[in-house]
Order: C-alpha cells, then sequence, then structure tokens
C-alpha cells in the first residue's frame, strides 16, 4: 500500500533529479529507478490524445485508471536499500546518458525486473516520485496521490533555459518523443523533454525560443494549478539556488515538509549535495553569460513576467 507520497513536480533542469536523488536513497522511501514516464505514458501519453499535448486535468481519469495506474506502482517500486548499491555503481544514472542502452534496459526492466510485489507484497510503502511532464498534468496525478506532498524546486530563468540549450545540444540525451523538427540551432531533428500545449506552433521556431516556451509553460501549469484551495498547505516552492547555497537549511524545511526526521541521512548530505547530470553542480547566476548569453538575452522579454512572479530580479 502507497501511503503519504512525495511527488517532485518542476521544469526540466530546474533541480528535479538533485531532489529526487536527495530523497530517492532515505531508508525510508521507496521509489523507481528513475522517472516514472514508463507508467504515465500507459495513460497519458500525446499519442492517446491526438497529440495535442502532456496536458490532463482530473476529469481525464476514471476510477479504473487510477487503480490500473496504482497498480503498476505497486508493482515498481523498490526500497531505497535495493537501489543504493545500483546507483553506487552508475547503473541507474550511468545508462540514460547513452540513448541505445537507455532503450534497451527500459523493457528489460519493464517486463523482467518487477521484484516489489514478489519481495514486499504487504509492506507500507512511500514513494517519492519525479516526472517532468506532471506539471501538465498536476490535476489528474492528483486524483491519483490526493495525500501528496509536492515539491515544486524553481531555478533562474536565464540559467535553466540556458541548461535546456545545452541538454537540446547533446547528441544523445534526452529524447522523448519522435517528433520531426526543424528548429533553428538544432540538429538533432526530434524533440526534446516536455510537450506543452501549443508545441506545434514551436516546430519551426529558434532553439531558444523553444526552451524559453517549454520554462515559462510549465511554471504557468503549475502556479495555475496550486493556487487551488485543495494543495493549501500541501506544496513546498524551493529555489534551486537557494537549495546549494544553504542545504542545512532547506534539508531540515524538506524533511519537516514530508514528514521525515532530520537524522543522519539528511545531515549527510546537507554536508555534500549529490552531483546531478553537470559535473560541477554550477548554478552562479553568471553561467548563461559564459555559455549562451546573445541567445537568453533575445528571449529575455519572453520570459519576464514569470521570473518576476517566481520571485527572481530581472535585469
Amino acid at each position: 500500500m502507497i501511503i503519504k507520497p512525495i511527488l517532485i513536480i518542476g521544469a526540466p533542469r530546474s533541480g528535479t533529479s538533485l531532489l529526487q536523488k536527495i530523497l530517492r536513497n532515505h531508508p525510508h522511501l521507496w521509489s523507481l529507478p528513475s522517472e516514472s514516464d514508463m507508467i504515465w505514458d500507459m495513460y497519458c501519453h500525446p499519442k492517446l490524445h491526438h497529440w495535442e499535448s502532456e496536458y490532463l486535468t482530473e476529469t481525464d481519469i476514471t476510477p479504473e485508471i487510477r487503480s490500473e495506474i496504482l497498480k503498476q506502482f505497486e508493482r515498481y517500486l523498490c526500497p531505497a536499500y535495493f537501489w543504493k548499491p545500483l546507483e553506487k555503481n552508475n547503473m541507474i544514472w550511468g545508462f540514460r546518458r547513452w540513448r541505445w542502452l537507455r532503450k534497451l534496459m527500459r523493457p528489460v526492466y519493464q517486463y523482467t525486473f518487477p521484484i516489489s510485489q514478489l519481495l514486499w507484497r504487504n509492506k507500507t510503502k512511500r514513494i517519492v516520485e519525479k516526472t517532468a511532464s506532471n506539471c501538465f498534468r498536476l490535476g489528474f496525478v492528483n486524483e491519483v496521490f490526493p495525500d501528496a506532498k509536492i515539491i515544486y524546486p524553481t531555478r533562474d530563468g536565464h540559467n535553466n533555459i540556458n541548461s535546456l540549450i545545452n541538454a537540446w545540444l547533446h547528441p544523445n540525451r534526452f529524447f522523448t518523443y519522435d517528433i520531426p523538427v526543424n528548429i533553428k540551432g538544432y540538429e538533432h531533428g526530434k524533440w526534446k523533454f516536455v510537450l506543452p500545449p501549443g508545441w506545434s506552433d514551436y516546430t519551426n521556431r529558434s532553439l531558444e525560443e523553444v526552451c524559453a516556451f517549454q520554462w515559462q509553460s510549465c511554471h504557468q501549469f503549475m502556479l495555475n494549478e496550486i493556487a487551488k484551495p485543495k494543495y493549501t498547505n500541501r506544496v513546498l516552492q524551493i529555489k534551486l539556488e537557494e537549495l546549494v547555497s544553504e542545504p542545512k537549511y532547506w534539508l531540515k524545511k524538506i524533511a519537516e515538509f514530508v514528514e521525515l526526521p532530520y537524522d543522519d541521512y539528511f545531515q549527510s548530505m546537507a554536508a555534500e549535495l549529490p552531483v546531478v547530470n553537470s559535473p560541477d553542480n554550477d548554478t552562479s547566476a553568471e553561467k548563461w553569460k559564459q555559455q549562451h548569453r546573445e541567445k537568453i538575452e533575445r528571449i529575455m522579454p519572453i520570459i519576464r513576467p514569470t521570473m518576476q512572479t517566481l520571485g527572481y530580479d530581472y535585469e
């Protein structure tokens, strides 16, 4: 049985993977090896909705779909002590760096690896879950996990979009949909990351416009949804920059929010945050100026309102 889930939901490259890695290894928590899209996609994939987008609401779910999603999570969840040695040997995060190997490993995991039902059938499980596309379907997800606590990381738009540009330019990683595109400044020909409503208007725009559109869409949908009364006291919004600069303060806050003790585990995380997706974990305010300054400056007028809403100074 799944109780008191912890959902990490935010724009891609905003710190969601860092938070997942911090929490997933806590001895009281359970998770899948990576994002849970292999479960959500059974019922939420854009191809099931005429490729309009990843957007869904509570009206799109039925009791039968909810039951099946919960069964799938029960099937694949494993405790932290199971994942920890695999992660230590780079068998979880590492395989995601090679697209062909990820394609091979996913069906192996999906069809031959579900041992949770055999080993931990009657266990009570606290899940920590991260799927970027849930930015556009939190209402749907909330119907599955109505008692979930939601951690919503944000990151300065300049650096978040800078990081998205870097990821789009990577030749082997982050592909999500085999949608042909003709994006200016991008040569890999397929769509990466999330698919917001209106995505088809961006298949021939510049790369920086696409990334700004993805970043802004994620936050607009999240902010509109969490403003509803049903999420009162259930959302913790965290700036990635503050988490990195004040890990002890924020990990104490996270522990309190998800009703876990600030124990030796969290103290060890605060002493040295894990490195995720970037060799330097650089979240400095000036990073974007060193890498894609001209591109980011072109889209500043687009992102300015959302930056201000999120509490970031705009220069």
